[in-house]
């Protein structure tokens, strides 16, 4: 019989590897439900900085050396001998992940986007992820999908490959309450004089023309040649069109409503988020953005304000009629959208308490209450 004891497998650093949120996210809530909650992270400085963040305690983290892909999966195995769980979670189904083979552990493999879709990576890379997200299915005991999309895809599959009887949970990203921060902002503060009286809009991301970057600078465009003045918008993040926007804006002389700060830390992006009149989510009419769960729209939800995005994949799952869409791509679409928020003080009224950590916990551990013999 199982008991309660969970070890979450993560590979790389949580900044360039997102799929750590994941078992960062859950451990605390889980703890609270009762489990046994062990970790396995490499060690780097940004991943323990996290994990003092989110982790109390009782969370039990390892950290690994960075190493090549052999060795990271033999530190592995040391350590999963040693935690013995009950259940794994392959929290990325990737090569340094695939562990755990002679342990009698439940696995549990979470899809977060479809890695066989993402365009541009050549023939031979593309079949090489086709064939792994296959083998996650022969893997895994159960399988966590961050999307609907992929929750239909993968039951399709499994049926495909006579594995129909898997268990699967549709289990998107969410919000840690603890890292939620509304902050009264001190106008009378210089670094914030600029933005009193002005409707501010906040696109976090990378920087890149794919997601909709140039749309956003082209939306701020149009919304001066249409004489609104009252806004800017923050773009926070770099990405290999971030020069490019830079001399973009220069170029048609908008710096004084568009903001392109580059990264900031962790610790700050409440006092921005907290300054927001709505946030900006593009996305795009493809496999990559249908699959994917976007982890920023569960950062925006808990500020309570207009989120502008695309009638694709989960934001429109999530938000429905009470979303702000544009036309995929167009920057007229995007300036209209923000024009009726500017000048009609939208609010938005979507109830982020299903869209927690918690309530996420609570579903996981009612579905492997229902699916395995504890």
């Amino acid at each position: 019989m199982l008991d309660k004891n969970i070890c979450f497998i993560t590979t790389g650093d949580v900044k360039d590897i997102a799929t750590a949120k994941r078992a960062l996210g859950l451990a605390n809530p889980l703890a609270a439900l009762g489990w046994k909650v062990s970790i396995l992270m490499e060690d780097t400085n940004e991943n323990r900085h996290r994990v003092s963040l989110e982790c109390n305690d009782n969370i039990k983290v390892y950290y690994f050396p960075k190493s090549s892909v052999y060795q990271e999966r033999r530190d592995k195995n040391i350590l999963i001998s040693k935690i013995n769980p009950s259940f794994l979670y392959i929290c990325a189904f990737v090569t340094r992940n695939i562990v755990g083979f002679n342990h009698p552990s439940k696995k549990l493999v979470e899809h977060s986007e479809l890695q066989s879709s993402i365009p541009n990576i050549g023939i031979i890379k593309r079949i090489i992820h086709y064939i792994f997200e296959y083998v996650s299915i022969f893997y895994s005991d159960g399988i966590i999908n961050a999307s609907k999309y992929l929750q239909d895809l993968y039951i399709k599959r499994a049926k495909r490959i006579f594995r129909k009887k898997i268990t699967m949970l549709y289990s998107p990203y969410a919000y840690n309450k603890s890292l939620i921060n509304l902050k009264k902002i001190d106008f009378s503060n210089k670094k914030w004089q600029s933005y009193q009286g002005k409707k501010c809009f906040i696109f976090l991301g990378s920087i890149v023309k794919n997601y909709g970057a140039f749309t956003i600078l082209k939306a701020a465009k149009d919304l001066l040649d249409q004489n609104i003045r009252n806004f800017k918008i923050l773009m926070i993040g770099k990405g290999t069109a971030y020069q490019d926007a830079l001399n973009y804006v220069k170029k048609e002389n908008i710096k004084d409503n568009i903001e392109l700060p580059g990264y900031i830390e962790e610790e700050e992006i409440s006092y921005y988020f907290s300054l927001a009149s709505g946030f900006i989510l593009p996305m795009n009419n493809t496999i990559q953005d249908w699959a994917r769960c976007p982890s920023k729209l569960y950062m925006y939800l808990p500020y309570g304000k207009p989120i502008v995005t695309c009638k694709v994949g989960e934001p429109y799952e999530v938000l429905k009629d009470k979303g702000y869409y544009f036309e995929i791509g167009s920057h007229k679409s995007l300036a209209s959208e923000l024009k009726r928020i500017i000048l009609n003080d939208e609010k938005s009224n979507i109830d982020s308490n299903n869209h927690t950590w918690d309530f996420r916990a609570f579903e996981f551990n009612r579905w492997i209450e229902n699916n395995f013999d504890l």
